[in-house]
């Protein structure tokens, strides 16, 4: 077996830290939201994460000197930031943080959809059987709490669909992105900077206190800092190294890092259904992918 090049090294661990931050993301956003609410929770996530990215953006965009498209660039920043981040946050309010990580985890799948419909892309047979298993273990998964004794409700069917149509989202704002090639940094900073205005309405029609509960803080400082700008910055180090897909294949990883925290710190539980759908998923993910 030839040895592993140093490049890839480097790729995969730029790639393993963006899948920890970005798994064990989803328990600690659970933990929080028992003590505030989506809106506020990323109202404060995206003024933290602005702040600290301003000066970082500053830099970069004087080093480049590359005129913005601003309407491009604000197309975009809604589609990855507040269009998908409003789905995801309130369907995890209200179902496990498993399934959510679970459910996240396969929106590499909706891309490839997205890709045939919209791209007009074409696929081989055994991607094609590949992706029917991932969308067939998807649907079981997001039905789950219907067909399991784990205490969750209808609701939890709710959640689990909110985070399926934010997989989509993210999806048409993967394939609507390559289709120019857009600064990463500056799209970055710009979904920042719009996601303030838009939950500061949000908060306000919910007529939600401003007041944020110190039990929320670590998770909003995390997902600031861990989740927002260290883990961006980790993909986009590690996809610069190995090819676009093969980076992607790392989102599937995600679970693999939620699941124990959640087990053990949360207390979730972890369905006969729901392994059965994971084996599924797996299965879909490891025949679509594997080259």
């Amino acid at each position: 077996m030839p040895a592993i090049s140093s490049r890839r090294v480097k790729a995969y661990t730029f790639l393993l830290i963006n899948a920890a931050l970005w798994g064990f993301g989803a328990p600690i956003i659970k933990h929080a939201l028992g003590f505030t609410t989506p809106a506020l929770f990323l109202l404060y996530r995206f003024i933290t994460a602005s702040l600290i990215f301003l000066p970082v953006f500053l830099i970069h965009r004087h080093q480049i000197k590359q005129r913005m498209n601003l309407k491009h660039l604000l197309i975009l920043g809604l589609l990855g930031g507040p269009l998908t981040l409003i789905p995801f946050y309130y369907g995890i309010d209200v179902t496990s943080s498993i399934e959510a990580s679970l459910l996240e985890s396969i929106s590499p799948i909706f891309t490839v959809l997205g890709g045939i419909l919209i791209l007009r892309e074409t696929l081989r047979r055994k991607e094609i059987i590949g992706i029917a298993f991932a969308i067939f273990g998807t649907l079981l998964l997001a039905v789950e709490p219907l067909l399991s004794s784990s205490g969750f409700s209808a609701l939890s069917v709710k959640g689990n669909v909110l985070i399926i149509i934010s997989d989509l989202i993210w999806a048409y704002f993967l394939i609507y992105s390559k289709k120019d090639h857009v600064d990463p940094i500056s799209l970055s900073f710009v979904s920042f900077v719009i996601c303030i205005p838009f939950f500061l309405i949000m908060v306000a029609l919910e007529g939600s206190s401003f007041y944020i509960h110190p039990q929320a803080i670590p998770g909003i400082i995390y997902m600031a800092i861990g989740g927002s700008i260290i883990a961006f910055w980790a993909y986009q180090e590690g996809q610069k190294l190995i090819e676009a897909s093969e980076a992607a294949v790392f989102t599937y990883l995600k679970p693999a890092f939620a699941i124990p925290l959640a087990l053990i710190w949360l207390h979730e539980p972890f369905s006969s259904v729901t392994m059965i759908a994971t084996a599924i998923i797996i299965t879909g993910v490891y025949l679509s992918e594997n080259r």
